[in-house]
């Protein structure tokens, strides 16, 4: 017979058991209509814009993003399920428990430790981490991303291993275990605006009014450019063999970014050679005495 204290026991355990798989399915629904809301808004799906064999990659990507979200969710929720069952189950059996021999649940539970522990280990820390990335937000699936100095975007996240699409189309695939532990710089956590600046130098004797005009000149005409404020110039150091300058200008995307910085850079060797602008002292030492030993 089962006395009063133990029939409530079970009773309290049983209703908290349901309350918590119903608050932990919902919450696993709630996160996923969030991810798969995201995906179909989602606009971007590459850190840098290429003519691709596919005939629209975009849609593609999405859907291919969708369906994966559906997998990993839907694996979340058996998974969930089956650890809640089973310390439903235990906390069930708990009362029980003092009435087996100790020394068989000893052995019992050391041996199954050590089993899972030792064969399992690998897995179920990806597993872990896996569910713990689907819901922090440290990366998605879509997002732009620097990550071990592998610039792409978050193509898939499984619940063993996250894979990144590097600006060359190759695929980046990091156990989530690892991944969870690594230093990341996300580029469209928040928003996707980027503040691009690109880097040069200049020999002491150049007119830096006419450095800063062709700089901010370069930025402001690329069609990459995001007029929201006009390109900020600045000398950041004098070093010395010339003068270390900064150009920055917005860009409505990693993706605008990559190319403004491009733009810029192409636009500036040759808006410097058309003026005789040298990019370093070095160059303007060649014109002296030096010049003629090394002819």
């Amino acid at each position: 017979m089962i006395n009063q204290g133990v029939a409530i026991y079970l009773l309290i355990v049983g209703i908290c058991g349901i309350l918590i798989i119903w608050w932990s399915d919902r919450r696993i629904n709630r996160t996923e209509r969030r991810r798969k809301h995201r995906i179909k808004k989602f606009k971007q799906f590459e850190s840098v814009e290429t003519s691709t064999p596919v005939d629209n990659p975009i849609r593609e990507a999405r859907e291919t993003a969708v369906d994966s979200i559906e997998s990993r969710f839907s694996i979340i929720r058996k998974v969930s399920f089956f650890s809640l069952v089973i310390i439903w189950v235990v906390a069930l059996v708990y009362p029980f428990l003092g009435k087996m021999p100790a020394a068989f649940l000893s052995v019992f539970v050391a041996s199954s430790g050590i089993i899972i522990g030792v064969a399992a280990r690998p897995f179920i820390e990806n597993l872990i981490c896996g569910i713990v990335i689907s819901f922090s937000h440290p990366i998605r699936t879509g997002d732009t991303v620097i990550v071990d100095n592998y610039y792409g975007s978050v193509e898939d996240i499984t619940l063993t291993h996250t894979v990144i699409k590097i600006w060359n189309w190759r695929r980046y695939i990091i156990p989530n275990q690892r991944m969870l532990s690594k230093e990341i710089v996300n580029c469209t956590i928040n928003d996707a605006y980027q503040w691009t600046h690109v880097e040069f130098f200049v020999a002491y004797d150049s007119d830096l009014d006419l450095v800063q005009e062709l700089a901010v000149k370069s930025a402001s005409e690329s069609s990459y450019f995001a007029d929201y404020e006009e390109p900020k110039f600045w000398i950041m150091e004098m070093e010395e063999k010339g003068f270390k300058c900064w150009i920055a200008a917005w860009a409505d995307s990693p993706m605008d970014a990559w190319e403004l910085g491009n733009d810029i850079r192409t636009q500036l060797i040759k808006q410097f050679r058309s003026h005789g602008i040298r990019c370093h002292q070095f160059e303007l030492n060649l014109q002296g005495p030096e010049a003629e030993i090394t002819s």
